[in-house]
C-alpha cells in the first residue's frame, strides 16, 4: 500500500473513533488544545499524523490507541521479518 492509501484508511479510523464518542472536529480539536484543520487533515487523508499525534487523538476520544488504531497489514519484503 502506499502512504496516500495508508492516510485515507487511518483519517478513516480516527473520523470513527471520534464520530463513535459523538464528537464534533472542533469539540476533538479543543480537546486536544489544537484548531480544528488539525484534526481535519488526518481525516481527510491529507496528511500522515505521526505515533505522537495518534497516541494524543486515543488520549482525547478515551479510547485504546491498539485497538481503535490497529496497525495496518503489512506485506513484507523477501527475508524481512515481520513482528507478530
Amino acid at each position: 500500500m502506499s502512504p496516500a492509501i495508508h492516510a485515507q484508511i487511518i483519517g478513516q479510523r480516527i473520523r470513527a473513533a471520534r464520530e463513535a464518542v459523538g464528537l464534533t472536529q472542533l469539540a476533538l480539536a479543543s480537546r486536544m488544545e489544537v484548531s480544528q484543520p488539525v484534526i481535519a487533515a488526518p481525516e481527510a487523508g491529507r496528511s500522515n499524523p505521526t505515533i505522537g499525534q495518534l497516541a494524543a487523538v486515543a488520549e482525547a476520544l478515551q479510547v485504546g490507541f491498539d485497538v481503535e488504531f490497529p496497525l495496518l497489514p503489512a506485506t513484507p519484503h523477501p527475508g524481512e521479518l515481520v513482528a507478530r
